[in-house]
C-alpha cells in the first residue's frame, strides 16, 4: 500500500520535469537560438529577430556577434539610438570591433541632431584605456608584486649591509612605484563602478538642473546623444540619472530615456 501511495507523487515529478524540459533545453542551446534569430533577421522579420536576440541577452549569452546583429536589427527598424547602443557594446569585443566601429561611423551621420563633443582630458583617456585594456585587478596584482620585490630587496639590504647603496635605493623605487600602481588600480576600479557611458534611445528629452520635470532646463537631449552617468549621485533618485553631456553640461535626465552600457 505504501508503494502504491507513492505513485501519484512520482507521476507528478515526471510531469513537472517534462513540462520544464523545453525551457531548460532552449537555455542550453544558445547557438540554435542565435541561428534562429539570424534567420529571422535575414528574412527581414526584424521585430521577431530582436525578440530572439533579447532572449539570449537575458540569459547572458553575450558575444560581439550578438550585439552587432542586435544593432543591425534595430537600425533596420529605425531605432537608431538602440542601434548605436548595441554597436558600442559590440565594439568592446575584439572579434567584432572593426565592424562595429564602421557601423558607428555610419549611424552617427544619420541622427537629425548632433551634439557638440568636448575632448576628454588626458587623465580621463588614460584611466579609460587602463580599464579597457588592463583592468583594475591586473593593475593591483602588478602593484603587489612590485611591492613585494621592493620589500625583499629592502630586507636583503638589512641583513647584508655591504651591498651597494644603489641596491637599497632600488628597493625604495620598487615600493614607491608599487604604491603608485596600487593607487591607480583602486582609482580605476572606483571610476569603473561610479561612472558609465549611456546612449539616448528616445527622440527627445529634457536635461534639468534637478530631478523634476518642472525644474529649470539645462539643455535638450536627442536620440543618439551620449552621456556619462554618475551612479553615486543617481542613487538618490529612482527614476532619474545624473549625467554629464558630451558638451560638458551636467544635469538630470529621466532614466527611461537612456540605456546604460
Amino acid at each position: 500500500m505504501a508503494e502504491r501511495s507513492l505513485i501519484p507523487y512520482i507521476l507528478l515529478i515526471i510531469l513537472v520535469g517534462t513540462l520544464s524540459l523545453p525551457a531548460g533545453y532552449a537555455q542550453q542551446n544558445p547557438q540554435a537560438m542565435f541561428d534562429k534569430a539570424n534567420t529571422l533577421l535575414n528574412s527581414r522579420q526584424h521585430v521577431q529577430a530582436i525578440q530572439q536576440y533579447h532572449k539570449l541577452e537575458n540569459q547572458q549569452h553575450f558575444s560581439g556577434a550578438l550585439f552587432l546583429n542586435m544593432g543591425i536589427a534595430y537600425q533596420r527598424t529605425d531605432s537608431l539610438g538602440k542601434a548605436k547602443y548595441y554597436y558600442l557594446k559590440s565594439a568592446t569585443f575584439e572579434e567584432t570591433e572593426a565592424q562595429a566601429r564602421q557601423a558607428l561611423e555610419y549611424i552617427n551621420t544619420q541622427f537629425s541632431h548632433q551634439s557638440a563633443v568636448l575632448p576628454k582630458l588626458p587623465w580621463e583617456t588614460a584611466i579609460e584605456w587602463l580599464n579597457d585594456h588592463i583592468g583594475a585587478q591586473a593593475l593591483l596584482g602588478a602593484g603587489l608584486v612590485a611591492f613585494n620585490i621592493g620589500i625583499i630587496i629592502f630586507i636583503t639590504c638589512w641583513f647584508y649591509t655591504r651591498l651597494p647603496k644603489l641596491v637599497k635605493s632600488l628597493s625604495y623605487t620598487f615600493i614607491g612605484l608599487a604604491m603608485l600602481v596600487i593607487a591607480t588600480a583602486f582609482y580605476t576600479q572606483y571610476t569603473a563602478n561610479r561612472y558609465s557611458m549611456a546612449v539616448m534611445v528616445t527622440e527627445e528629452a529634457p536635461v534639468t538642473e534637478t530631478p523634476q520635470k518642472s525644474a529649470s532646463l539645462v539643455s535638450r537631449a536627442f536620440e543618439g546623444y551620449t552621456f556619462t552617468v554618475d551612479h553615486k549621485r543617481s542613487e538618490t533618485q529612482s527614476s532619474w540619472s545624473y549625467v554629464r553631456m558630451s558638451n560638458g553640461l551636467y544635469g538630470w535626465i529621466p532614466t527611461e530615456e537612456i540605456m546604460v552600457l
